[in-house]
């Protein structure tokens, strides 16, 4: 991250909300909250720190509103219904520093320099400290599904491998080859734990539950996201590379430069759910002033309000559990909700506040309480607003995990086929991962992408794959967008890059590396406005902008640790829409988040 010289203290001047220190208006007032950020006795300005405002629980509004100083050090948070008389906190953050409690100087906020980054970095950080190959990106690609990694829980367990004593007396060699056995040993037992807990992908309620699942059925690798194979290698790399100690991180050691695409008018709004709610995603609807979101562990939607942070949670008109996963908006404002679980596709009208149902279950997959006998509908058609979009038939497209197939639905008529997909040797249906699909701007192509394998067109007419494109083991192509030019564009989770693909000839025609290259990018989302492509980020607690004439990345820090996004939509006003969406529920913030980009 960019950063001002460090062999000075410096002093984060700003405007404090304790003890009488502002004079602050109501919330009817248009007033803003102005401060200024700068450096000790020479006033050096400070630019691009953040300053974060956190409110009260139950204030009307965002929980916290995050803004940016400029290069004067001057920041502004404006008024739009935020009661300044109801802050809780108020911080500012820059890499490289820390800030300072000054009692006698409350109108102030102070920082100095730091050489030990440890615990303000991204999770990325640590497996970017790592060697870079084909083993880090199966890890990347196998561990970050569901949460970051290295996730502070990880960092501690990898302290205790490195605490554990005995072994050898007297020879230093043959300790080494000891505490080479432990450390690899403790991989593979976290790795077999984690193998269990893709089953907290289903609701407490489901059948596949981790809690109803046995542990024989749990370890099966062949109804998993990974295999034995790949969690061995994870559990080998983990072993030999990752740091014996995380405790301590020099600033001059921080293996990313990125700028910062930031200015003092983005602002960053935060929005809080219920703990044990895991809204996975977040997405705009045309024409209107709400946010809609799936709620995969307790089988619910939310519509959330951004003005108020008021929100009006759905339950699915299911008997049973289901498990909402993705979400989408389609041209008239109705949303669309796929489910992991009981094989449920469905449509919410917000207006009349009804759903309609339809059921995906191919004919193959047995009767099973486990990912044996789930279809997992994961992802719908796409269009290039990110909308649901149907083919030149009127279809819409789903992947279906359990199955490494492809379904279609036609929603006035109902009719439900499957079609295959491409099958790599060594993988189970499930292992392959199928994940999202785009239907091309003529409609006659489905394209699919499997995180543990290929991108691939499904022909609309025959139903026959034709067109392939074959990408090495934890590249991790996964969400997928296009533009309006027949450009796909395929977030490369494992590699940490964007590959840019031109749809006619389906050639790869451009790969762009992240900056950090083990932030895990979830989805790209095509901008039409800005013609530029963002990209949300699992692990690296950012998201980035690609501008695709020059490959130029920037870098949009989030303002919150764990903050797992898993995409990005681009609402009717140009503002980024996303949530923070850790999997198992509580293991990372809770929250839904609206950034006015400032440009």
């Amino acid at each position: 991250m960019a950063s001002t010289p460090r062999n000075q203290s410096i002093c984060i001047a700003a405007v404090f909300a304790l003890a009488g220190a502002f004079s602050f208006v109501s919330s009817a007032s248009a007033d803003p909250l102005n401060g200024n950020v700068s450096g000790v006795g020479d006033g050096v300005p400070i630019v691009q720190a953040s300053v974060t405002v956190t409110f009260t629980p139950g204030t009307s509004g965002p929980h916290a509103v995050t803004v940016f100083s400029d290069d004067d050090g001057n920041f502004s948070i404006p008024d739009e219904g935020l009661d300044f008389n109801h802050i809780a906190s108020f911080s500012v953050r820059k890499l490289g520093y820390r800030q300072l409690k000054r009692g006698d100087e409350k109108t102030k906020l102070f920082m100095e320099p730091v050489s030990d980054i440890a615990w303000d970095v991204p999770a990325s950080t640590w497996l970017g400290l790592t060697p870079a190959s084909a083993e880090r990106n199966i890890t990347v690609t196998s561990c970050s599904s569901c949460h970051q990694v290295a996730s502070p829980k990880m960092r501690e367990y990898a302290a205790k491998i490195e605490a554990v004593s005995g072994g050898p007396d007297g020879d230093k060699v043959a300790l080494e080859e000891w505490r080479k056995v432990v450390r690899h040993e403790s991989w593979r037992t976290i790795v077999k734990y984690m193998r269990s807990m893709h089953y907290s992908v289903f609701p407490l309620e489901s059948k596949m539950s981790i809690v109803a699942i046995d542990w024989q059925t749990a370890q099966n690798d062949g109804l998993n996201f990974f295999n034995n194979r790949q969690g061995e290698i994870v559990a080998q790399y983990l072993a030999d590379h990752f740091p014996t100690t995380t405790s301590y991180l020099a600033h001059d050691n921080y293996p990313v430069t990125t700028k910062l695409g930031v200015t003092d008018k983005t602002i960053i709004r935060e929005y809080t759910f219920p703990n044990d709610a895991l809204v996975r995603e977040l997405v705009p609807a045309p024409d209107s002033s709400y946010l809609w979101g799936a709620d995969v562990k307790r089988n619910m939607i939310v519509r959330l309000d951004p003005r108020d942070g008021e929100t009006k949670w759905y339950e699915v008109d299911f008997n049973g559990s289901t498990g909402p996963h993705t979400i989408v908006a389609d041209a008239t404002g109705n949303i669309w909700v796929t489910m992991v679980d009981n094989d449920q596709f469905g449509r919410f009208d917000p207006r009349t506040e009804k759903w309609k149902l339809w059921t995906l279950r191919p004919s193959n997959l047995p009767n099973a309480d486990s990912m044996a006998g789930a279809a997992i509908v994961h992802d719908m058609s796409i269009n290039e607003k990110g909308q649901l979009a149907q083919d030149h038939f009127g279809q819409i497209w789903l992947t279906i995990v359990g199955t490494n197939q492809m379904g279609t639905l036609d929603p006035k008529t109902g009719r439900v086929a499957f079609y295959d997909t491409n099958h790599i040797e060594g993988l189970s249906a499930i292992n392959h991962l199928l994940y999202s699909t785009v239907i091309s701007p003529d409609g006659t192509c489905a394209w699919y992408s499997q995180v543990n394998g290929s991108v691939g067109c499904i022909d609309t007419s025959t139903k026959k794959i034709v067109k392939l494109i074959n990408f090495p083991e934890g590249t991790g192509p996964r969400r997928m967008a296009r533009d309006n030019e027949g450009t796909l564009w395929v977030a490369l989770f494992g590699s940490g890059q964007v590959a840019r693909i031109d749809m006619a000839t389906a050639k790869v025609t451009a790969t762009y590396d992240l900056p950090d290259r083990t932030s895990a990018p979830y989805a790209v989302t095509w901008d039409a406005r800005r013609k530029a492509v963002w990209v949300a980020t699992a692990n690296g607690d950012a998201i980035y902008r690609l501008n695709p004439e020059t490959g130029e990345m920037t870098a949009y820090p989030l303002p919150r640790r764990q903050a797992y996004l898993r995409k990005v939509e681009v609402d009717d006003k140009g503002r980024l829409v996303g949530t923070y969406g850790n999997y198992p529920e509580g293991s990372g913030p809770s929250m839904g988040v609206l950034i006015d980009v400032g440009d």
